[in-house]
């Protein structure tokens, strides 16, 4: 900024003056609470209107410009009292000092419990929040976009949370607080939209009804709704939830929970698998016993099979001792000898009769023979 010296070393016209002044006054954002007393919607959409303090004469001329009246979703009223967050502003064509609002939000616990009912309404009759409409996140995701403030603890709650599974996290930041977070989180949204990811989560922590704004707003549902992949809001509340959290996929309390559910299937995951591993011990341990078990009773069973089979061998020897005492042949040897008469054994001599033929075997050859 130049120095007062400086500024009377130059002479400015009017439309320079103006214009270094609205250089200058474009650098300070302010937020200014006020009651709605006139009010002027163009059919261009954009907003004229004129805020004043309550107990005082006061006023301020302000405009709303078409595109950041509707993102605020929030229809004006002579006599509602808002907060308005901009800059000022002279139009140099008629000198005009102007604030440029650049969001507006509702003021007071019952006028915006009162908007919030009304919406709450209005997309539950659409379906919005139905779970029929809502999306399964995919088992074993790993890439994921995050939404958040990068200040705070709220993203170091929720990352750390995450267990190690690989997980590749897109971060865009974004202010999370009252009403002025809500461009900031329309936009991260289209910027996720561009990226390749498997499940979006936005996050912050708990607040009031006034903090939580932006995310009551009926163009951050829509943007929540129509997101191309299941979405987890992990957002803090009390009594009055979100209507983006309604509206999500996924609805979490806190940002740790919401780190719950993205690795919930990659823990269900591990814990089969420890379970798993547990039981192949166990049977490991079971087979060994078993086979143990099994060595015994094949141990006992060659020794039933040897002393059994060493039996049979002593009955065999005694059956072939018995055989070879009583083998005929052992008699012939002795010079016995054996008569026959047609094939029969003659052991009697009375058995015969005189022309028969009969045959005598020895140890060695036959004879014979004709009885007489």
């Amino acid at each position: 900024m130049q120095s007062r010296n400086e500024n009377l070393e130059k002479t400015f016209s009017v439309s320079e003056y103006i214009k270094h002044l609205n250089d200058i006054l474009e650098q300070f954002e302010f937020r200014i609470k006020g009651e709605i007393s006139e009010l002027n919607i163009w059919s261009s959409g954009h907003v004229y209107f004129t805020i004043k303090d309550k107990d005082e004469e006061a006023v301020l001329n302000c405009i709303i410009w078409k595109g950041n009246y509707k993102m605020c979703d929030i229809e004006f009223e002579v006599g509602m009292e808002v907060i308005v967050t901009g800059h000022a502003n002279i139009y140099a064509k008629s000198g005009k000092f102007s604030f440029i609002a650049d969001t507006v939000e509702l003021v007071g616990e019952g006028a915006l419990k009162k908007a919030y009912d009304a919406l709450k309404k209005k997309l539950e009759e659409e379906g919005l929040f139905g779970e029929e409409r809502k999306r399964i996140l995919p088992e074993f995701v790993q890439r994921i976009g995050l939404i958040t403030s990068k200040e705070g603890a709220v993203i170091h709650d929720f990352e750390s949370n995450l267990n190690k599974y690989g997980f590749k996290i897109i971060f865009v930041n974004s202010k999370v607080e009252g009403q002025t977070a809500l461009k900031d989180l329309l936009a991260a949204i289209q910027t996720m939209k561009k990226q390749d990811i498997e499940a979006l989560v936005i996050i912050r922590g708990g607040g009031s009804l006034e903090s939580l704004q932006a995310f009551n707003n009926e163009n951050l549902v829509r943007a929540v709704v129509d997101f191309p992949v299941p979405v987890i809001a992990g957002i803090g509340h009390d009594k009055d939830v979100p209507l983006v959290a309604l509206a999500a996929d996924y609805m979490a309390s806190t940002p740790t929970a919401a780190a719950l559910i993205v690795g919930k299937s990659w823990d269900e995951a591990f814990e089969k698998v420890r379970e798993f591993t547990n039981i192949i011990k166990i049977l490991e341990g079971h087979i060994q016993q078993v086979g143990e078990k099994i060595d015994d009773l094949w141990g006992n069973v060659v020794d039933l099979f040897s002393d059994t089979l060493q039996g049979i061998y002593q009955k065999l020897e005694m059956a072939q001792k018995v055989v070879l005492l009583n083998d005929p042949k052992r008699q012939l040897h002795l010079g016995y000898s054996i008569t026959r008469r047609n094939g029969n054994i003659v052991k009697q001599a009375k058995e015969l009769k005189a022309g028969d033929i009969i045959e005598t075997q020895l140890e060695e050859g036959e004879i014979n023979s004709k009885v007489k």
